[in-house]
């Protein structure tokens, strides 16, 4: 019996797992957020809150417009010849 439970729990850690990394990157952050949301109604969560998910959530949300490869600057281009 215990062994069968602990299978069923590898495959469940297993299947949640895979689901997590094949997410969209925007599903996950909004996952994040969601349980950032629930974190934040729950006081005791607060520490790991400030610890694990905010530098998670930071991460997933990622530098935005000005860190694409796309954006070098504002450098005019030269005139046409």
């Amino acid at each position: 019996m215990a062994q069968e439970i602990l299978v069923a729990v590898i495959v469940v850690v297993a299947v949640l797992a895979s689901v997590w990394k094949l997410m969209p990157a925007r599903r996950r952050l909004r996952t994040l957020l969601a349980l950032d949301a629930w974190a934040a109604r729950h006081p005791r969560l607060a520490r790991w809150r400030e610890r694990s998910l905010k530098p998670r959530i930071a991460r997933a949300a990622g530098t935005g417009c000005a860190g694409c490869a796309a954006n070098v600057g504002t450098r005019p281009h030269p005139p046409p010849r």
